[in-house]
């Protein structure tokens, strides 16, 4: 056969340092069908350089040896002949291969297969690398760049890999790879490079990126460089995540963070209130949303920066609710309740030593809620007497609220009819005046430069009550009532539970005295019951709870860092447990939930604050004068969501998506915005209520109470409520017997262990 000409090396003798050449490529047929004899090589035959490409033959001596050369180009003369010949003229080599093309004979697969050694070692040997190469070598010298071109071709690859523009070397690597399957020796190498090889990289970020990229607390952050194995560091100028680890999840950290960076949506919202959310606000909203958020200007305008639409919704809600709550502020009137002096044993009199009050630091049992300015927070209360065994009211000996004997007083020591201001506004036709009074501590805010909890009062020492009572009007300092569980009712056996759903709208105050006295109210309720079966499961699973703060409500006792969707699918789920939730997986027929109609309430509510510096708790009196709003009149927005809430709960469906209650809705000319959306346990009891005060235990009396352990469904905070509803009856012996519960519940304490509650005043 022949052929174009193929290649040659030359190598070095170690002999004689002379070139020797070596031919690579033989065959028997080759032999066979030259035309050109044998004896005829003792003669030099030059090729001719014409295009026609015929064969001139001259002859020299025949002593005469053609000078041999090098690799770089240089000749070396012979020793046996001090004559040179011309570089230009073709060796023997060169002769036998052009009459190996001058046959027309071409190499076939058969020849290169010839090439392919039976097996190789395995890739991840260091033996398989000298393999490879040695092999690449042999093709690369054996064929010409035309013939491994002509193999690929023949071999039927990838018209990518037989392209003309290729380079020879990587013919012979397609042919290796692409037909003998060779694992390729570049990307073996690139392996093991991405496994032990560290590289440093830089990802510039801009604030939104890098508080998605954080999550809550660094989480996200963690979870990433325990996933990769990298060391991640933030950089602050420029901005920017510094990483740290092997090449080949550096590769992935890079695909994953571009991704997240494409995927971050984001949308500008106007405020109703036309005002900046404070800072503190604005990093709690964006914690409790999982959202970025930052305000825009100084016109009530934020920019939420989110990974999905459902953290974008909750970062709404929060952002209208901390906005709307701010506009509306802490400007609730408040009074202080001041009871009239008892009278001491002993010969002193009680003007000579007058009672002396001061602000301290409040811990709460439950989280404050999430709009309280960050800082320190502290309550007014009296200072322990010297002669006196505690530093409460004794109410039987004052007479508290319903004796009539105190009095209570405004900011400026004006006195106030408390059942005169309550019930004196004629009631609106058609509605009903609801007046319930709640139990908590009117807690005082106090800025904090540097967002730290502090313990310093912004009122430091001890003072006479009318010096507090004119700071607060002077200072305006911020106020919050924060609901809280009467020590009287912690260890009583809840009854009449009932678990609700409970979302609340309210309207913004067009003005200060709205704010204070009148705000339109839209309350939304429904009511969740399950099957027969279902109820003796679940009651048998509350029956375990320890303690009366509800904390093993279906429903409502999550920790605070599980998501706030989970609360109503936990009723769902919870109502068929056995154990936990085993029975449910057995026969999910058992138990059904029952969603009773939604009731939707229209009207207006005033609130009013009680500050009692003398006893262990404060009151807040509501009157929520309201109308019901049957099923047709209530608005579209409410009628939906209602629908779509009850499809969720009686589905099947465990994968279903709970609904959100609109962020705001127009109802009857008005526009109302979400306050609210809760999740309530409802207890209802009558306790018999005793003051234990002085060691008489004989004052008692049965009162009707109404618990709530309350899950907001926002903010993911738990809080627990207690309220006394003023009788529907009429007259100053119902009210009479309110201010006694009143009086009943905000006065119990819980004594100190070890201390001895029958001590006698001196």
């Amino acid at each position: 056969m022949s052929s174009p000409l193929l290649r040659t090396s030359r190598s070095l003798c170690s002999s004689c340092l002379c070139w020797r050449r070596h031919r690579l490529y033989s065959s028997q047929a080759a032999f066979a069908t030259s035309t050109v004899p044998i004896s005829n090589l003792q003669q030099t035959e030059t090729l001719s350089a014409g295009p026609s490409n015929t064969l001139a033959k001259t002859k020299t001596p025949k002593r005469a040896q053609a000078p041999r050369e090098t690799k770089a180009g240089k000749l070396v003369e012979n020793d046996a002949s001090s004559q040179s010949r011309n570089p230009l003229e073709p060796t023997r080599v060169d002769l036998y291969l052009a009459s190996i093309h001058a046959a027309g004979l071409e190499p076939t697969l058969d020849d290169i297969e010839r090439c392919r050694p039976k097996r190789h070692s395995s890739p991840e040997s260091s033996k398989y690398a000298e393999e490879y190469n040695d092999l690449l070598d042999t093709l690369c010298r054996s064929f010409s760049k035309d013939q491994l071109r002509n193999f690929t071709e023949l071999y039927n690859l990838d018209p990518i890999w037989t392209r003309s523009s290729r380079r020879k070397v990587e013919y012979a690597e397609s042919i290796m790879e692409k037909q003998w399957n060779w694992p390729s020796l570049k990307e073996i190498e690139r392996r093991q490079r991405d496994k032990t090889e560290v590289v440093i990289k830089t990802f510039s970020v801009n604030p939104s990126q890098l508080f998605l990229i954080l999550g809550k607390d660094g989480a996200d952050l963690l979870q990433l460089s325990m996933k990769y194995n990298v060391h991640i560091s933030l950089a602050s100028n420029p901005l920017a995540l510094r990483v740290e680890g092997l090449r080949g999840t550096m590769k992935q950290l890079t695909e994953h963070l571009s991704e997240l960076k494409k995927g971050i949506i984001d949308e500008i919202v106007e405020l109703p209130s036309k005002q900046p959310i404070r800072q503190d606000l604005v990093q709690r909203i964006s914690r409790l949303a999982g959202a970025y958020v930052e305000n825009l200007g100084h016109k009530g305008k934020i920019r939420i920066c989110a990974k999905d639409t459902d953290k974008m919704d909750t970062a709404k809600r929060l952002a209208i609710r901390a906005s709307t709550e701010i506009q509306g502020g802490h400007s609730s009137p408040l009074l202080c309740y001041v009871p009239t002096k008892a009278k001491l044993e002993h010969s002193v009199a009680s003007s000579f030593m007058p009672h002396t009050y001061s602000i301290y630091p409040f811990l709460s049992p439950r989280s404050l809620p999430w709009t309280m300015m960050k800082g320190g927070s502290f309550r007014v209360r009296r200072v322990a007497d010297w002669l006196g065994a505690t530093a409460t009211e004794d109410m039987t000996k004052t007479g508290g609220l319903a004796g009539g004997q105190g009095k209570v007083v405004t900011k400026t020591e004006e006195s106030i009819d408390l059942e005169a201001l309550l019930l004196s506004a004629p009631k609106t036709s058609g509605h009903e005046r609801l007046v319930s009074a709640s139990f908590g501590h009117i807690v005082l805010g106090s800025a904090s430069p540097t967002g730290h909890s502090v313990l310093s009062p912004p009122l430091k020492g001890n003072w006479t009550l009318s010096k507090i009572l004119k700071w607060l009007h002077t200072s305006n300092t911020p106020f919050t009532f924060v609901p809280s569980l009467p020590a009287t009712l912690l260890n009583s056996l809840p009854s009449n539970q009932k678990v609700i759903h409970r979302v609340l709208y309210r309207t913004l105050p067009e003005s200060q005295l709205e704010n204070s006295l009148h705000q339109q109210l839209i309350k939304l309720e429904l009511e969740f019951s399950t099957s027969n079966t279902a109820e003796t499961k679940v009651a048998g699973l509350e029956q375990s709870d320890s303690g009366h703060e509800l904390a093993g409500d279906l429903t409502l006792e999550l920790d605070a860092d599980h998501d706030p969707s989970y609360s109503l699918e936990s009723f769902q789920d919870s109502a068929t447990s056995e154990g936990p939730l085993k029975c449910a997986e057995r026969n999910p027929q058992e138990a059904v939930v029952n969603v009773s109609e939604a009731t939707c309430l229209e009207g207006v509510e005033s609130t009013l604050d009680i500050m009692m510096p003398d006893r262990p708790m404060d009151v807040q009196f509501t009157i929520f004068e309201h109308a019901g709003v049957c099923a047709g009149d209530q608005p579209p927005l409410l009628v939906d969501y209602t629908k779509q809430l009850r499809d969720f709960l009686t589905s099947q469906d465990h994968e279903g998506i709970q609904p959100q209650p609109p962020a705001t809705l127009n109802f009857r000319g008005r526009t109302y915005f979400l306050q609210t959306s809760l999740s309530v346990r409802k207890v209802t009891e009558t306790p018999q209520l005793s003051t234990g005060a002085g060691g008489n235990m004989k004052q008692s009396i049965s009162a009707r109470v109404i618990t709530e352990s309350v899950l907001d469904l926002e903010s993911n905070q738990k809080f627990t409520t207690c309220q006394v509803t003023l009788d529907n009856s009429t007259g100053h012996e119902a009210w009479t017997r309110f201010l006694a519960s009143c009086d009943f519940i905000s006065t119990i304490s819980i004594p100190a262990r070890g201390l001895k509650t029958d001590l006698s005043v001196p």
